[in-house]
């Protein structure tokens, strides 16, 4: 059985507030049964479609199409050893210079769909970015601050949606993104499904 790591599209919360997150991937996985695949959701990270899979299939192509259906949104499929492999080179990248009042958060944009890029990509007002290799892409996300220094959250430059957005207006193909501590915080969830 290999472990795989998801990242869904467009889930800014997996769960409602009415249902746990335990039942969510229950259904999930209820469907994925229909769909006749031993593929299963076996953890998450927070509530924005970061998933460890468990399957004995080896296809991530296969594998994103299954869990698309289950999920009802796109997804990429990545093994952990790929995901750790982007981590590593994102957290050694150097960070464009803070101005006053701004702050760079690292992340990582993952290809869902498409063609790989294969060309350096200008920065946006949102974000500056480096290639990672032709499916992933490093991301530098613009976030402004308050006089105190903390995050301002009624001045928000944009959200990890929009970076994906500015990715996909400029390479072509359907991307999604995510903080870097989003990525390192599915990678330890997978590590622990590791025999």
């Amino acid at each position: 059985m290999g472990i795989y790591i998801s990242f869904a599209v467009g889930i800014a919360h997996f769960s409602s507030g009415r249902k746990r997150l335990e039942d969510h991937v229950h259904e999930i996985n209820q469907r994925l049964t229909l769909l006749s695949t031993p593929t299963r959701v076996i953890d998450w990270y927070h509530s924005t479609g970061n998933l460890v899979a468990k399957t004995p299939k080896h296809n991530r192509r296969e594998i994103a199409d299954e869990l698309s259906l289950a999920l009802g949104v796109p997804c990429t499929v990545l093994t952990a050893d790929e995901v750790i492999s982007c981590i590593s080179i994102a957290e050694e990248a150097n960070s464009p210079p803070a101005d006053a009042g701004i702050r760079w958060k690292k992340g990582i944009a993952f290809e869902v769909k498409g063609r790989p890029c294969t060309v350096d990509l200008k920065p946006t007002p949102r974000a500056v970015f480096f290639r990672i290799n032709g499916f992933t892409l490093g991301v530098n996300k613009k976030e402004t601050l308050t006089d105190q220094g903390a995050l301002n959250k009624d001045d928000r430059v944009a959200g990890w949606g929009d970076v994906s957005d500015d990715v996909a207006k400029e390479v072509g193909g359907l991307w999604t993104a995510r903080s870097l501590v989003g990525v390192k915080g599915v990678v330890e969830k997978a590590r622990k499904h590791v025999s």
